[in-house]
């Protein structure tokens, strides 16, 4: 930190004019500059108090957006093995239980022609009355059949059962249906919470799109309109923006002490102009005529208490205006 008289001299005054200012002005000047330094010091500390705190919000922020792909990529995963269940499904389970369905369809048609051809022969003589005939068996009951848990679906690997095989009742399909609007509520809502506008597509166009990749349409929106890069953006924005506050409040009593510091010694400076065009400054309205030393210049130079000022030559002149300046230097700090 620089002292009072250096900060002086960068106003533009030479030490003669430093040197005229009251003792007791470059004091309280001077006290104000410690003043000053110590609420500096104290910023500065709140400064990087701030700064460390700000480090570590952001670190938190990283763990979270780590955390946060992780958890992406595992619901990925977990999409990824629902989408080949589906696969499996439809190009697997589907087609076995339609051909399932027309094969049991065609074996029941075929049963009933040949119980027709028995009774046909038996009644024409072909075939004897005692002859047995032939009996379908009954289909299984409701009751009977393939083990289902309480929705109604089968159970895989029980016994007697078809693996894989869904049964799909109008409260799952009420169910899927709310869900997929329920994630597009919350897709809409996200992208204008985030971006301020409404979304740059419909949602049926998100949903054709996510679809069109195999993705759910939460992971699609998320990464087609980087969700977790903007909320990690914002965060940031927010930091910053609490540093500098806090910053700005650290600082506002030291930049209060500079700028009355800064006052003062224009104060002081301005009075020092003053009392020195008032007395020796060349506008005449402004100087404060000062009383003549004739009689005493006279006196002193008849005692021999100095010389004749018209008698000197140029090297005693110089001497003696260097003289009669510290001596007024004198008297002013003394005063």
């Amino acid at each position: 930190m620089p002292t009072v008289q250096e900060i002086l001299k960068q106003s533009g005054l030479n030490d003669e004019q430093i040197a005229a200012l009251d003792a007791k002005a470059v004091s309280a000047f001077t006290g104000i500059l410690s003043t000053s330094e110590q609420t500096q010091r104290a910023a500065q500390e709140t400064t990087q108090k701030a700064e460390a705190e700000r480090k570590a919000a952001q670190q938190a922020q990283e763990k979270a957006a780590l955390e946060m792909q992780a958890a992406a990529r595992d619901k990925e995963a977990a999409e990824a093995a629902k989408r080949a269940n589906n696969e499996f499904y439809a190009e697997s389970i589907a087609p076995a239980l339609n051909t399932w369905g027309s094969e049991k369809a065609n074996l029941e048609a075929e049963v009933a022609f040949y119980k027709k051809q028995n009774e046909a022969a038996r009644a024409n003589g072909f075939v004897p009355t005692e002859a047995p005939t032939f009996t379908a068996s009954p289909l299984p009951a409701a009751s009977d059949g393939p083990p289902r848990d309480p929705k109604g679906r089968y159970v895989a690997g029980a016994p007697g059962g078809t693996p894989g095989s869904p049964t799909f009742t109008m409260e799952d399909v009420r169910d899927g249906l709310g869900s997929t609007l329920g994630t597009l509520t919350d897709i809409q809502w996200k992208y204008q919470s985030l971006y301020g506008k409404p979304m740059p597509i419909s949602p049926t166009e998100l949903v054709k799109q996510a679809e069109t990749v195999k993705l759910d349409p939460a992971t699609y929106a998320a990464r087609t309109f980087q969700f977790a890069e903007k909320e990690a953006e914002i965060s940031r924005k927010v930091a910053e923006e609490h540093d500098a506050k806090i910053k700005a409040e650290a600082e506002a009593p030291l930049q209060a002490k500079l700028a009355e510091a800064a006052k003062a010694t224009e104060e002081a400076i301005k009075a020092n102009d003053r009392k020195w065009a008032e007395k020796i400054g060349s506008n005449p309205d402004v100087r404060i005529a000062q009383p003549s030393q004739y009689a005493e210049v006279a006196r002193a130079v008849k005692a021999g208490e100095r010389p004749d000022p018209l008698a000197l030559n140029e090297a005693q002149r110089k001497l003696a205006t260097r003289q009669s300046i510290r001596s007024e230097m004198a008297e002013s700090a003394a005063a």
